[in-house]
């Protein structure tokens, strides 16, 4: 969570600099290239990395054959990627789309180097070596961002930025794990790995496909300015849900596939997990969908107004969905990869249909329809996934109910009071906000029995130094 936060601050100074050096358009045409890109990585991993954290028999000659077997399969995703980059600058009829598509080809293959080098530091919980080529790749990302941007390189300062990060993120793997791949050979368990791995990938492309379809969808039918303040807007709201859940799904799958043997332990650690998490990303994101103009202003300037209504919508939809997503990290460390899929699958069919329903009324509609959908959804799925896991559905709905109503009890009792009062500084009168509104959150969820006993028992297994 530390080296999270250094992230944090160089990937939330990237965004306040360049949401002023760039203009919409810039991330518009940017935006239009990484659906693309984006896609074409889902199977970059052919979800290997993920089946070598969850096998409790993994040998080292089953770990050179998935290093192969990453390569390959980056080397040919560049090739293919810069192959269609002239049908994608057709699509989208932007021919600037060619260059920067055929650019950001390279990554596949560079990244695909440190895949399983990546996967083995995370199994072995060693998260401070991974975290170390996490910053160093952020602020190489930054440093190379605004650098460019500032020369007036535009949409260019976006590709080469990205670039670079990856190449030192993908160095230091590499340098900082002890795998080391040797010569493939036959008959290593591959075959079963690549089982689980294709529903994982199976997931991503359906996961993919709806969380990117919105995108997709409005650069085609609106334009590039929409679309701008449409991926601005999810873009900052992703930001800071992010930077909390990926620590902790990091931390979460190989220690649930570590439990997968001992359903008792798993349920215990999984409930506290997701109570630990809903208390966070649960307020924070009532919080943003509270204060959307004054966060939009203070973070991207007055230019990115336009997309506060629509920061609004998407905060409503994130609201349940890092606590909900963690039941993704306990199927796969029961190896229930196939239902994994499935779920994803139901979600993105649901999800889809609603993105397009909303499109008449352009970004706005999406993003109300993209919220509607994520409730439609969210019974039948938590009752697949939790079916034959040591955790039930009720047991997960109990311990988060009392930090959602603490969320919207708390920003329907601060919005009020607030507006009574108009500090001159943006930053202070936000400020003054968010303590508010964390003193009435806290108050509320103090009154929970429920929470109560869920505090007590974390402060034990932090002191036992067993969670």
């Amino acid at each position: 969570m530390v080296a999270q936060a250094l992230v944090i601050v160089s990937q939330l100074t990237s965004t306040i600099v360049l949401a002023r050096l760039l203009t919409p358009d810039d991330y518009g045409v940017i935006a239009m290239t990484m659906a693309i890109i984006s896609f074409a990585g889902l199977f970059r991993e052919l979800g290997l990395s993920s089946a070598a954290i969850q096998n409790k028999n993994l040998t080292r000659q089953l770990q050179c054959n998935l290093f192969w077997t990453n390569i390959t399969v980056g080397a040919l995703l560049t090739l293919i990627t810069y192959s269609i980059a002239p049908a994608v600058a057709w699509f989208y009829s932007r021919p600037e789309l060619l260059p920067i598509t055929r650019t950001l080809s390279i990554t596949f293959l560079i990244s695909s180097f440190s895949t399983q080098n990546s996967a083995e530091l995370i199994k072995n919980l060693k998260f401070g070596r991974k975290a170390i080529a996490t910053i160093f790749g952020s602020l190489t990302t930054l440093i190379v961002a605004i650098s460019f941007a500032n020369k007036g390189y535009g949409y260019w300062s976006l590709v080469w930025s990205n670039l670079a990060g990856i190449s030192i993120t993908s160095v230091l793997l590499v340098s900082l794990s002890n795998f080391r791949p040797g010569i493939p050979r036959k008959n290593s368990g591959l075959r079963e790995v690549l089982q689980f791995g294709a529903n994982v990938t199976a997931f991503d492309v359906v996961n993919y496909f709806h969380r990117n379809l919105d995108r997709v969808l409005i650069g085609k039918s609106v334009g590039s300015v929409e679309l701008g303040f449409y991926s601005r807007a999810y873009s900052l709201l992703l930001f800071p849900i992010q930077a909390i859940r990926t620590p902790v799904n990091s931390v979460a799958f190989p220690i649930f596939s570590k439990l997968q043997d001992r359903p008792s332990d798993l349920k215990d650690a999984f409930l506290r997990v997701v109570f630990g998490l809903a208390c966070i990303t649960m307020p924070l994101t009532a919080f943003l969908f509270g204060n959307s103009e004054s966060v939009i202003e203070l973070v991207l300037g007055k230019q990115w107004l336009e997309s506060s209504p629509i920061f609004s919508v998407l905060a409503i939809a994130a609201f349940t969905q890092p606590v909900t997503g963690m039941s993704g990290s306990l199927l796969l460390s029961l190896g229930q990869s196939r239902r994994y899929f499935q779920c994803g699958l139901f979600n993105a069919v649901i999800l889809s249909a609603c993105f397009v329903a909303g499109l008449p009324w352009g970004a706005p509609g999406v993003a109300t329809a993209y919220a509607i959908g994520n409730y439609i959804i969210l019974y039948p799925w938590l009752t697949r996934a939790f079916k034959d896991t040591p955790v039930t559905l009720g047991q997960f709905t109990k311990i988060c109910f009392p930090p959602a109503l603490s969320s919207a009890a708390a920003i329907a009792v601060s919005i009020p009071i607030c507006d009574q009062f108009n500090l001159e500084s943006l930053f202070w009168s936000l400020t003054a906000n968010f303590l508010l509104f964390l003193t009435l959150f806290l108050g509320f969820l103090a009154l929970s029995r429920t929470s109560r006993n869920a505090f007590r028992e974390l402060l034990l297994q932090v002191r036992e130094r067993r969670v």
